[in-house]
């Protein structure tokens, strides 16, 4: 998500966190997230603007949770739960490939629909979360941007609710499946372009989101269940 487009989304919990959670952030973490503030807004915060600051904070959001609260984004994740007919309409393979994978909402299902599973999440947190709900699971610490895996790998490459048409990421994704591969991609950012660019888009009834506590809505506002999925073939 661009950084403007991110920073005017964020959910209420961002005034949890401070310019110091910032520098808590892991080092590889912090610079590959600050390389993404526009410079304008960083020679602001060079100055010490405070709307700088606050953007900064809100942009970073989703960022500062998976890293350092990850308990908070896996207590959501198990209350806003993917639609049963997407999960359904993946097909079963013998090699499936989940990216941003976090604490493993999604990599659970493929776990149960394929017999060899790779799971790619930068957040050490939520893999730590991951490996010990799923043991069978290869959890690599990795980016989007540079996957770990080999070429033509995958024959189900997915991802839920963290890309949107970044053609970085989506040239990964491709490289890694094979060909009659599928790349599915639930809710991501502007489904409209996917479907615009050839993409099937399938939109579902979501899930019922289960009883939880008051505080997640208070710090991630409205729950919204994944039920949008786009997917590709790529070609033979």
């Amino acid at each position: 998500m661009e950084y403007a487009a991110a920073a005017a989304s964020a959910p209420p919990g961002w005034r949890h966190f401070t310019r110091r959670d910032i520098d808590r952030l892991p080092a590889a973490v912090r610079r590959h997230e600050m390389s993404k503030v526009p410079p304008e807004d960083m020679r602001m915060l060079e100055a010490g603007d405070p709307s700088a600051e606050e953007r900064l904070l809100r942009a970073m959001f989703w960022t500062l949770t998976y890293h350092l609260e990850p308990e908070r984004w896996d207590q959501l994740a198990q209350v806003e739960l993917i639609a049963p007919a997407i999960i359904a309409a993946l097909p079963a393979v013998a090699r499936a490939l989940d990216v941003g994978a976090g604490s493993g909402r999604l990599t659970l299902h493929l776990a149960e629909r394929a017999e060899h599973v790779v799971a790619v999440e930068p957040s050490v947190g939520l893999l730590e979360l991951l490996r010990e709900r799923l043991p069978r699971v290869h959890a690599i610490a990795a980016w989007a941007e540079a996957l770990p895996v080999l070429d033509s790998w995958s024959q189900l490459t997915t991802a839920c609710g963290a890309f949107g048409p970044d053609p970085e990421v989506l040239r990964e994704l491709e490289r890694v499946t094979c060909d009659g591969g599928v790349v599915a991609l639930i809710n991501p950012e502007e489904p409209e372009w996917f479907e615009a660019h050839g993409w099937e888009r399938c939109d579902v009834e979501p899930a019922a989101v289960e009883q939880h506590e008051r505080w997640i809505d208070d710090f991630f506002g409205p729950l919204d269940p994944p039920r949008v999925l786009v997917t590709k073939m790529k070609a033979r």
